[in-house]
């Protein structure tokens, strides 16, 4: 994907927006985030913002942290027991801390005097680091037939130990990327300097909330 139109208007900008010298700042969470399309979403990781620029064309950043665990078993036959089928069920654990930072450039595009909407446009950068584990040092122990298994299969379950946890960074592996970003937010003042923000990022359809300030 090619984001040169978008970051060489963002760089072009910065040193406009700075200057104006009219800055506000915030913090907040996203209410329903999800990393990928893929995975659940999640409630409710935090965000802070940071906003440079008067009249109607800002330069906005912000910087989010997520974290996902995902817990589940791989299954491995075994030798037959006294003529029945055996299965072992090894615990697994996949985490994955997350960090996306956007640049974006806002458009106030309705101000009245009980809110403002703005628009928001750039490119979003996300860091992911994926780290799994798998049983295979723990003890193991016999458990109930699950409901769908056969009648007759022995079932047991290895758990991960202490040590495997710690060790969950074995064949940690990244992914990162750049893509387009695109955003509305609505303020609502709260005062003179302080207002409420609830917003939506388009990339994965988030919702978010926050309180601002302006300096």
């Amino acid at each position: 994907m090619n984001c040169r139109p978008a970051l060489a208007l963002a760089l072009a900008l910065t040193p406009v927006a700075v200057a104006a010298q009219s800055v506000e700042v915030g913090g907040g969470v996203a209410l329903s985030y999800a990393q990928y399309l893929d995975v659940p979403r999640q409630c409710c990781p935090p965000l802070v913002w940071a906003a440079f620029g008067s009249g109607r064309w800002r330069l906005h950043v912000d910087y989010l942290r997520s974290y996902r665990e995902e817990k589940g078993h791989r299954e491995d036959p075994i030798d037959d027991i006294d003529g029945s089928k055996a299965s072992v069920k090894l615990a697994s654990l996949t985490t994955e801390p997350r960090h996306e930072a956007n640049i974006l450039l806002s458009w106030k595009a309705l101000e009245r005097p009980g809110y403002s909407l703005s628009i928001l446009f750039g490119m979003i950068y996300g860091h992911s680091k994926i780290m799994r584990c798998t049983a295979f040092a723990g003890p193991v122990v016999r458990i109930p037939t699950p409901a769908g298994y056969p009648p007759d299969q022995i079932v047991f379950r290895r758990e991960l130990t202490a040590q495997e946890l710690s060790r969950c960074t074995d064949g940690a592996y990244t992914l990162q990327g750049i893509g387009y970003q695109a955003a509305a937010a609505l303020d609502v003042p709260l005062g003179e300097r302080f207002f409420f923000r609830a917003g939506a990022r388009l990339t994965l359809f988030q919702a978010e909330a926050g309180i601002g300030v302006k300096f």
